[in-house]
């Protein structure tokens, strides 16, 4: 098990916002991105320019991929053994994500602007790329990062909580779920064979 799969699964949708949705806006360098919670203090210290902000708000089990998959082998580089890959758990992170800026006039309109780009540049994938996991020594494989864009079960069930808690009036928000597979059994080894395969093809 991976102690650091939050870690790693934050800085690999750091750098997928960075990448997909930042490039959509011809004033990139003006935007920021923070992780934060968006509470009071944080509404406070806004500054020039406008952010998206991506709160971690739950972590619960996806029950929907369990068991869905059998066991996987994968064949390594020498072709000389398989890794056997038992059934992980899946982890749904999910992360509100909301659009925030300084200039009430103009607030609404950079709002909306920045929600289609976060529509547009997270909705185009499915699973996480795998050069942005890369990035990070991140490797769910061969099971992969599933992504639900606008929420889980868990995720549309508390988002008026959060807003209750952190005291402030709710925005637009976009709920992003990541399903993490976490390995809980150590990779099992083992030895192909080819002789046994070739006898067993001839019958």
């Amino acid at each position: 098990m991976d102690p650091l799969v939050l870690q790693k699964t934050q800085k690999a949708l750091d750098s997928l916002i960075r990448e997909k949705v930042f490039s959509l806006n011809p004033s990139a360098e003006e935007l920021e991105l923070s992780f934060i919670a968006p509470n009071s203090e944080f509404v406070a210290e806004l500054g020039n320019s406008p952010v998206i902000n991506c709160y971690l708000i739950a972590i619960n089990e996806d029950k929907s991929r369990r068991r869905s998959e059998p066991m996987r082998t994968r064949l390594d580089e020498t072709k000389t053994r398989r890794t056997l890959h038992k059934e992980p758990r899946y982890v749904d992170i999910s992360y509100m994500l909301t659009v925030w800026c300084k200039d009430k006039r103009g607030s609404a309109e950079i709002e909306h602007l920045l929600m289609g780009y976060l529509i547009c540049g997270l909705g185009m994938f499915d699973f996480m790329p795998e050069d942005m996991l890369a990035l990070h020594q991140f490797d769910p494989n061969p099971y992969g990062i599933r992504f639900t864009l606008f929420g889980s079960e868990y995720s549309d069930k508390i988002s008026g909580q959060v807003w209750q808690a952190m005291g402030s009036t709710p925005k637009p928000s976009l709920m992003l779920s990541l399903s993490v597979p976490v390995a809980v059994h150590e990779p099992t080894h083992l030895p192909v064979i080819r002789e046994i395969d070739r006898a067993l093809s001839k019958k």
